[in-house]
């Protein structure tokens, strides 16, 4: 046969070939999505819609709970506040925590608080696969991929997505938001797109970082979108849920939310690079004790230059002289930049990256780069991986991330002049310095306290409200499924198993008898025999936060009324029954008792309460003049002639002793950003307090400190 004829047939066979070629990979899509959508149903969907129990979703549904029972919410961000009002409410949950959202986290669940708890988050989880469907939708709009590649490529990211239902949380909406402001921007409707994005942003801070692309393409219309919704949703919120809780979350939320020191500080599971960073370069002596190295200033500087070689290399990456939108590249650069910088990325943050994977890899397509297509799919599916031994060991999701970003930054600046500027070094080298600086403020004094913690003390996450009883300690301490009344003794913390959450406890130095706040659908004092090898708790009254005078006569107490609080006293060994002292004050926080039955107590707006003194004997209020900023935590000495407070100073608290008859005070702990608090009289010369300074914010250790001479 001639070659002639050989090639002919060689020709014709090429398009059978590549027919049931690309049949078999239609095949092989098909299935593989059809798989993946049964992984998900049966490992993401169906159990969130079985089970509330290990979800986010209380949290949300909690905080609107209590604002359409017309409960503020300004103490929305104190750990032990809002696991009482859970407790309050019944709700299916084991622990709840508010920390780090923002107010406005309330109000997407709001029209359903209504609900039962586990009826709401069903309808939540209906919601969200709208969101998802909806998403998935804009993709296949905004790209020419086939349907069942934009699905299959949404499904590679199933553990985030699993991870998001599984909990009830909002990244499927966020990615929604992503999703339909990059639709807005391709038809030119620039303004509608920056208000989506506000949206997203006012919901979870990390979508404001998109403005940094709007200013830097010059986009303004954008920039103007994105800040007028994030303006007008600030309002909204505030208008909705009041100035105080806002306050609150600006003045001590956001800046610890900023270092990275709100849930799992040292916790590489988290695979940020300031976790990382944390890990290797600070020392706490209970989370971290052996760090690579313990320096402050390493970890200073590490954690500037990745931030800023992060941010400058999209900078580099995406400039461009002429004045023209963001193309879909640098979208998705964004995206995955406002992950590598986030301080606590969980796995469900991740379901934003399925914007970034559809666009990217479409992109790539494009532009035939079918190579590199398959690296970043790769890649990506990397990024969205469970966790595992290998995933801990080597923080896969991590470096899948950096790797994905790699690939990004050199197709965007593929073709562009890499020559680095003078002016590019020295802005880089002016922003990595201001960065070390102020990493190193808020280290100031940072160890102060670790020389003072109780030595293996706590079992669970966070210990407080330490007393001392007749040589021993009792505190409450948070476990993984309750917060326990806990006995020290002999340097090892027993389990006192009351029933339902001990949220704070009180006693005196002279009698082996401690007082705890039990709370189930309310709360009660109940009183505990310690000498006693078997103590069973006696009953006392409804009310939480018992305070007892240093002689052990007088036990006080604060009482919820109609959404009142009031304070009531009684005498310990009497049958008399508890005699209001303190009521028509429209916040009372925090209260000490006297050896006179006189009650201290902390008063007015959360973001700036302070101190009055109630006599016993006539009921008439006075202020404590001359105390000055914000107090709280107020504690009697055993002799009455000193009292200990908490002070707020540039957002932290700082423990404060000050003589009532001379006025003199001396500020015992000066660390810049942490808060000392709940001091108690371990002797004259003595106090124990709880102390977040080198942790997660709120979540506290037990310290000890004498007064200088």
């Amino acid at each position: 046969m001639s070659g002639e004829a050989n090639l002919t047939l060689a020709g014709r066979d090429r398009p059978r070939f590549d027919t049931r070629y690309r049949r078999l990979i239609h095949i092989a899509e098909w299935t593989l999505l059809a798989l993946l959508l049964v992984l998900f149903a049966e490992r993401g969907f169906l159990p969130a819609w079985r089970t509330l129990i290990d979800s986010d979703f209380p949290n949300y549904y909690l905080a609107a709970s209590l604002y359409r029972r017309g409960i503020p919410l300004d103490r929305v961000y104190e750990w032990i506040w809002l696991q009482r009002q859970q407790d309050y409410l019944g709700i299916q949950k084991s622990l709840v925590i508010f920390v780090p959202n923002p107010p406005l986290c309330a109000l997407p669940v709001l029209p359903l608080s209504h609900l039962p708890p586990l009826v709401a988050k069903r309808a939540w989880l209906v919601l969200s696969l709208g969101f998802l469907l909806l998403a998935l939708w804009l993709l296949h709009r905004v790209t020419k991929l086939a349907w069942r590649r934009t699905a299959l490529i949404l499904l590679l990211c199933m553990w985030p997505l699993q991870v998001n239902f599984l909990l009830g949380q909002y990244y499927v909406l966020i990615l929604l938001l992503i999703c339909a402001a990059y639709y807005c921007s391709c038809l030119n409707h620039r303004f509608t797109s920056g208000l989506l994005l506000g949206a997203a942003a006012s919901l979870k801070i990390f979508p404001a970082l998109f403005l940094i692309l709007f200013i830097w393409k010059r986009n303004w219309r954008a920039t103007a979108g994105l800040v007028l919704g994030m303006a007008a949703l600030a309002a909204i919120s505030i208008a909705v849920f009041g100035w105080e809780v806002h306050r609150i979350l600006l003045i001590e939320v956001l800046p610890r939310a900023l270092r990275g020191e709100l849930v799992g500080t040292y916790n590489l599971q988290s695979n940020s690079f300031m976790t990382l960073w944390h890990h290797l370069f600070l020392f706490e002596p209970e989370l971290n004790s052996s760090p690579l190295v313990n320096s402050p200033l390493i970890y200073a500087l590490a954690q500037a230059i990745t931030g800023t070689a992060l941010l400058f290399a999209f900078l580099f990456s995406t400039r461009d002289d002429s004045v023209k939108p963001a193309n879909p590249l640098e979208w998705a650069e964004i995206v995955v930049l406002s992950l590598l910088l986030s301080s606590m990325p969980s796995p469900h943050h991740y379901c934003v990256l399925v914007f970034t994977g559809v666009v990217g890899i479409d992109e790539l397509l494009k532009i035939k780069e079918r190579r590199k297509a398959l690296v970043f799919i790769l890649l990506f599916s990397i990024a969205c991986a469970p966790p595992g031994r290998i995933a801990r060991l080597f923080l896969t999701r991590l470096c899948g991330t950096l790797a994905l970003y790699a690939v990004l930054l050199q197709t965007v600046a593929a073709g562009k002049d890499f020559r680095i500027g003078r002016r590019w070094l020295a802005a880089a080298v002016t922003v990595s310095a201001v960065l070390t600086a102020s990493n190193l403020s808020s280290f100031k004094n940072r160890s102060e306290d670790f020389r003072r913690r109780l030595a293996n003390l706590s079992i669970g996450y966070s210990a407080s409200n330490p007393v001392a009883i007749k040589g021993q300690i009792i505190f409450t301490e948070l476990l993984t499924e309750k917060y326990a009344a806990m006995f020290l003794q002999n340097g090892e913390a027993q389990d006192l198993s009351l029933p339902g959450d001990a949220l704070s406890a009180s006693g005196n130095e002279q009698n082996p008898v401690g007082y705890f706040e039990q709370v189930t659908r309310q709360s009660s004092i109940v009183r505990l025999p310690l000498a006693s090898l078997h103590p069973v708790p006696e009953y006392l009254a409804e009310g939480m936060q018992p305070r007892v005078s240093a002689d052990g006569r007088w036990l006080a107490f604060i009482r919820d009324e109609h959404g009142k609080s009031t304070v009531w006293l009684c005498e310990t060994q009497s049958q008399r029954t508890s005699r209001l002292i303190i009521n028509g004050i429209p916040n009372i926080l925090d209260i000490s008792v006297t050896l006179e039955g006189d009650v201290i107590a902390a008063v007015g707006a959360v973001s700036e309460p302070h101190l009055i003194l109630v006599r016993r004997s006539t009921g008439v209020m006075e202020p404590l003049n001359g105390i000055a900023g914000p107090v709280r935590y107020p504690a009697i000495s055993h002799d009455g002639k000193r009292l200990a407070f908490s002070r707020r100073q540039w957002g932290s608290w700082q423990l404060v002793v000050r003589e009532l008859e001379t006025g003199i005070e001396r500020q015992l702990t000066h660390t810049a950003a942490c808060n000392a608090t709940l001091p108690s009289w371990e002797d004259g010369n003595t106090l124990l307090y709880a102390t977040d300074c080198g942790r997660d914010l709120g979540l506290t250790a037990i310290a000890r400190i004498a007064l200088p001479d």
